[in-house]
């Protein structure tokens, strides 16, 4: 909020005055933070003074360009300052169209003190206009959209169901905020319907158009929105020209005379064109750049039709789109757009270049977010996006997808493809995208992160790369480590902007102390406490719009008390003691939460899975039932059993999340919240660190770390970058313009208290991994074990030493594999390391001269071996171990009776059996584990952790329980859902602690660590029984089904290729492989049965149907891009009886409300065909982008051409 109530900014803007008609700056600036405040009471009425003073800096703002009192200066903060304003004055009841509906008395239609909603909704869309064109105007453009999401889904501000006589003192406010608002699919919906009504009304007056008329200036107004549209939509520079004329004949008065709303908004229209043009992404990419580039990002979802100007300055000043950029380390606060720059740096690649692209996140959910986001935008751009494979790769499988031109990838499944072979992982490959890079410090997966980064350096041909992230205090050092031959600023972009305005605040508890009641006890032996004072408790939120303004606070009614909180003296005044009836703090800030959830979503940010369930119910307590999450609740009952306590909460439009939830549960949660079918999610660390969820609230329910020693507490402290996460989710930008952060405490608001919010650059210095406490004892251990042992490198195990040890054997095998004509340093990848850069040169030494020890094993090692212990991806000493192992599982294999016999020796037989060898069965290989003791073998290596542990309570010293791994493995390959494995697993537990052990246990042992160990072990067998020339092999993605739980190649399939139910993919396989569906039948298969046959067969729900058609997708194909480029496009359909034999205007019906249905095609009076599935992705890429088209039907060929008018 510094930006509109700052004194300085306020003073230039107001300039000089006469007294007494405006505010000074400082009395506006109160008057702002006034209304920010009462906001949180859900006191919105803005006093006329502030806003009159609006609208002369409106005014002020729309003053001609140049003159000398309204330089650029004044006038750019008198647009901030306005737009301020009067978007807080849309909150006003008295300025909403219901208060006028409802304030009718029983004496007349109307009391005369109210006015009629006509000459609210007038007010109310001028209101919304110079809020948008201010935000617009002065670089906060995301603000300008959320205005328009306001009084879109609030308000029946634009009209297109009446005539336009009934609105026409208002169409042309209408266009422009619809086009400010920049919404692609409603924007195209709105001035379709307008332009279509004056196209009757201009035929029904034997005209081509209105011009001259009165519905003159609106129709203009409403054209030059259309052909700004298609100017930023289509890339189309005449339709740039075509709104300019528009524009103008209305602010002459060419277009008609009568209309001064159109003459208003035409003005600020005309005059915004220049920055339009200039913001658009067509004018700012590269000369050269391809059409198709712009129009990926303003023809997909979310639309991109200008850009923000951290995104400007990105394009203008880092240049990432060349080439030539090699390194690049972008660090932009939450909320500026930092995932958009990300896919404007993978699209221009793509659209220039043939060579790959790998995005890697360390956070799952943030890949399937990217994963997401960009599938629309390839679409468009007629590119492709690899499966989501499993982190461990089958032997035999390709290590990258060739026929994909992008990929997202964990850092632990690139690691593992480039164990396996670092030459292909990386082949083809241009670009490396690095998000959240910041997790370079965070312990065994931070180390894992800054070695990838070390390798792609120092790799003979490295690819670009480009590093992302919200939290770096340190750019320098970074883009030193990623580039020491250019300066800084050559290799780092960063800015401070953001678009959403912050409101930083505290949540304390109150003491109502002039009601407090004090009692004597009764007598009692040993009882040393002896009087009872009863305090009633309320809740303080304390907030300070700047950082240096003027706190203000305010409390719940004493009269109204939210519970008792009850001390135990030993003297008056002694507070030592509470008694366990008292309310706990907890409940003091659960009412919070639900008083701010009355003002939009709130996001309660938890140190512990415990806490954010408890606070999830304590909320849930505070609101009534909402019925908007009933289906939630109903799904959530379904999956999870009806006695679960999140059901209960979900009834009341609460949720909690956290990671030992089903994953299905997790999305369904993220859905509703995104769908504002839920007010409250309480969560830890895993949703704000990787999921964009928009809110307006956030509260911050945890210990924050400031940066001071300090006792442990029990409580775990939340350290800056995560904080920085959290807090960035407070007003999303396009959504909230403004956001609200508060803090609990649990004494009296103290002013250092805030500054735990804004934590300093200091605070968040990226710092390698290797150079921490643990790290370091590690090392020492290492160094000691070393001077005792001479091969105790290979038996380094579970520390940051063995993590480094094997990353150097890994180095230094993947390097003398890659062909190049350039010698290297064997240890060029170690040496690359950030530790190497950031550490006293006497810690670097140590940690080299432990690399020099692992080089002098690897090379005394035979050469196979060295490979073999590479590959899995563990410790040395792991690999060994599994390397023995497999040596003993294939004698078995090799013994056993149902083994086919081993072919004769010699060539041919070699060959022969190489050609015939085939998989076992995987219910044989299953058994073959099972009857060997596997699963408990590799239960017992270091990296197991605490992997497959089940106890009888969540806290504190607790029992262990043993459950069969064996029995387990069958039960989830089989396809047992997840509340019924729990029962079985643990009876005797309550229920809903049976469920989080379960799913967590599931994810932690059989989707990670199981699976991939055991399809390490598998390939290291496959490897010695293809050496041995035997004529089978284990199935090599028995891991695969492992890690999703099914048993059929066909749901493995699916699973790999994105579809997330297991239970869809279940059904699905089990019926294809009924019905002796090959696995490379299926997408054809799925595709023939369509989305009723998904629906009634599958019973696929919403979510799964559009996964559906995403996978049946017919690839490398853009309908939209066809049709833009050569003006027609045509496909394929399925009639449904006699086709027409000569092309026919048809259009395209799409009955879907929650749940896809088939597109139909229809005459109008009948339904003559349907889209297949696997065009209906593309043909709703037509249809949603806006873009007018003719469609016709002829026999089974559907085609869409542009009208020649347009």
């Amino acid at each position: 909020m510094e930006r509109t109530v700052d004194p300085q900014i306020l003073a230039q803007a107001l300039g000089v005055h006469e007294t007494g008609i405006l505010p000074s700056p400082e009395q506006l600036a109160a008057l702002i933070a006034d209304i920010e405040v009462a906001a949180i009471r859900a006191d919105s009425e803005v006093p006329d003074q502030l806003l009159g003073t609006a609208w002369y800096l409106h005014g002020v703002a729309a003053a001609a360009e140049g003159t000398e009192l309204y330089d650029p200066v004044r006038r750019r903060h008198a647009f901030a300052v306005s737009a301020h304003i009067l978007e807080l004055a849309l909150g006003d009841p008295r300025h909403q169209i219901r208060a006028a509906e409802f304030s009718v008395d029983a004496e007349a239609e109307r009391p005369s003190s109210a006015q009629p909603p006509e000459v609210i909704r007038a007010r109310r869309l001028a209101m919304a206009f110079g809020a948008q064109i201010g935000y617009r105007r002065c670089e906060q453009d995301p603000n300008a959209t959320a205005v328009f999401r306001q009084i879109d889904q609030t308000d029946s501000l634009l009209i297109t169901e009446a005539a336009l006589s009934s609105h026409l003192d208002t169409l042309a406010v209408e266009a422009a905020v619809a086009f400010l608002g920049m919404q692609r699919r409603r924007l195209a919906q709105l001035l379709r319907r307008w332009r279509s009504q004056f196209r009757d009304l201009a035929q029904l007056a034997d005209a081509p158009n209105l011009h001259g008329t009165v519905y003159g200036p609106a129709e203009a107004v409403v054209d030059a929105c259309a052909y700004l549209t298609r100017y930023l939509t289509r890339a189309d520079a005449p339709a740039l020209e075509q709104a300019r004329t528009r524009l103008r004949d209305v602010v002459t008065g060419e277009a008609g005379m009568a209309d001064r709303s159109a003459r208003w908004v035409a003005a600020h229209l005309l005059e915004f064109l220049g920055d339009l043009a200039a913001d658009s992404l067509q004018g700012l990419l590269p000369d050269g750049s391809p059409p198709a580039l712009a129009r990926t990002f303003a023809l997909s979802d979310p639309p991109v039709m200008t850009l923000w100007p951290p995104q400007r300055s990105l394009l203008k000043k880092a240049n990432p789109l060349d080439e030539n950029t090699r390194r690049l380390l972008i660090s932009v606060p939450t909320s500026a757009g930092k995932t958009l720059m990300a896919q404007l740096i993978i699209c221009a690649h793509l659209a220039d270049h043939a060579e790959r692209v790998l995005y890697v996140s360390p956070l799952r959910s943030l890949g399937r977010e990217m994963r997401q986001a960009l599938r629309s935008r390839l679409r468009v751009l007629g590119r492709t996006l690899a499966a989501d494979q499993p982190d461990f790769p089958a032997s035999g499988a390709p290590l990258t997808s060739a026929d994909s031109d992008v990929e997202i990838s964990t850092p632990e499944r690139l690691m593992h493809a480039l164990r396996q072979d670092a030459h292909a992982a990386l082949d083809g490959v241009g670009l490396i995208v690095i998000d959240e890079a910041h997790h370079i410090q965070q312990g065994e997966r931070g180390f894992l992160l800054e070695g990838l980064l070390a390798f792609c350096q120092a790799h003979p041909r490295p690819p670009r790369l480009v590093l992302l992230s919200a939290a770096v205090g340190n750019h320098g050092e970074l883009a030193a480590w990623l580039d020491d031959e250019q300066p800084p600023e050559k290799v780092v972009f960063t800015d401070a902007w953001r678009g959403p305005r912050r409101l930083h605040g505290l949540l304390t508890p109150e003491l109502f102390r002039d009601q407090q009641v004090r009692r004597t006890l009764p007598p009692h032996p040993n009882r040393t406490r002896t009087t009872e004072l009863r305090v009633p408790m309320g809740l303080r939120i304390s907030v300070r719009p700047t950082t240096t303004g003027q706190t203000y606070s305010m409390t719940t009614r004493p009269e109204e008390p939210l519970g008792t909180r009850i001390y135990l003296e030993k003297t008056p005044g002694d507070t030592s003691a509470k008694a366990p009836a008292s309310v706990p703090n907890r409940t003091l800030f659960a009412f919070g939460a639900a008083h701010l959830a009355r003002a939009g979503s709130v996001l309660v940010v938890c140190d512990s899975r415990n806490s954010a369930k408890t606070m999830a119910r304590a909320v849930a307590e505070f609101l009534p039932e909402h019925a908007p999450a009933a289906q939630l609740a109903e799904f959530l009952a379904d999956t999870l059993g009806a006695e679960h306590p999140l059901i209960d909460c979900a009834r009341h439009g609460v949720a909690y999340h956290h990671a030992r939830l089903p994953a299905e549960v997790l999305r369904a949660v993220e859905d509703a919240l995104r769908d504002d079918k839920l007010n409250v999610i309480c969560c830890t660390s895993t949703l704000t660190d990787g999921v964009n969820l928009p809110v307006r609230s956030v509260v911050i329910h945890s210990d924050v770390d400031d940066g001071r020693p300090h006792r442990w507490s029990g409580r775990p402290q939340m350290p800056p970058a995560q904080l920085l996460n959290a807090v960035g989710r407070a007003g999303r930008a396009g959504r909230e313009s403004e956001g609200w952060i508060l803090l609990t405490r649990h004494s009296n608001p103290r002013t250092a208290d805030y500054s735990l919010l804004q934590p300093g650059a200091d605070r968040l210095h990226v710092l390698s991994a290797l150079g921490s406490e643990d790290a370091l004892a590690s090392l020492a251990e290492a160094e000691e074990l070393i001077a005792q042992s001479a091969n105790a490198v290979l038996r380094l195990a579970a520390s940051q030493a063995a993590d480094f040890a094997s990353y150097v054997w890994f180095t230094l095998d993947a390097l003398s594999r890659i062909p190049t004509l350039t010698e290297q340093p064997p240890l060029a990848a170690v040496q690359r390391l950030l530790a190497m850069r950031q550490l006293p040169d006497e810690l670097a030494q140590r940690w080299m001269r432990l690399a020099v020890k692992v080089a002098d094993e690897y090379a005394a090692t035979d050469e196979g071996a060295r490979r073999r212990w590479t590959t899995p991806g563990t410790s040395i000493r792991s690999a060994r171990t599994l390397d023995a192992v497999a040596e003993v599982l294939t004698v078995l294999l090799l013994r056993d009776p149902a083994a086919p016999t081993p072919v004769p020796p010699g060539f041919w037989g070699e060959a022969l059996a190489d050609a015939l060898a085939s998989e076992w069965p995987l219910q044989q290989a299953l058994d073959f584990f099972d009857q060997h003791n596997v699963y408990s073998l590799l239960l017992s290596l270091p990296e197991a952790k605490d992997a497959w542990t089940f106890t009888e309570k969540p806290r504190g010293r607790s029992n262990k329980i043993t459950v069969d791994i064996a029995a387990a493995v069958a039960a989830w390959i089989g396809g047992r859902s997840i509340p019924d494995l729990s029962t079985d697993w643990l009876p005797s537990l309550p229920p809903e602690w049976a469920l989080e052990q379960t799913v967590s246990n599931i994810s932690s042992t059989f989707e990670h660590y199981l699976s991939w160990t055991l399809g390490a072990l598998i390939n290291l067998v496959n490897a010695r029984l293809e050496n041995a020339h035997a004529t089978f092999r284990l199935p090599s993605t028995a891991g695969w089904h492992l890690r999703h739980g099914v048993d059929t190649p066909h749901a493995l399939n699916l699973l790999n290729a994105g579809i997330t139910s297991r239970r869809l993919a279940h059904s699905i396989g089990r019926s294809a492989k009924t019905q002796h569906i090959r696995p490379e039948d299926l997408r054809q298969w799925l595709t023939d049965l369509h989305i009723n046959r998904w629906k009634s067969d599958f019973n696929a729900n919403a979510y799964e149907t559009g996964e559906l058609l995403e996978y049946t997708r017919f690839r490398k194909r853009s309908l939209i891009n066809d049709l833009l480029d050569t003006e027609r496009c045509s496909l394929q359909v399925i009639p449904f009886a006699a086709a027409p034999e000569a092309p026919l205007a048809v259009r395209i019906r799409n009955d879907a409300t929650d749940t896809p249905d088939p597109l139909t095609v229809s005459d109008g009076t009948r339904d003559l065909a349907r889209v297949p599935a696997d065009a209906h992705i593309d043909v709703l890429t037509v249809l949603d982008s806006g873009i007018d088209i003719e469609v016709t039907l002829c026999r089974d060929r559907l085609t869409f051409r542009l009208p020649r008018s347009t």
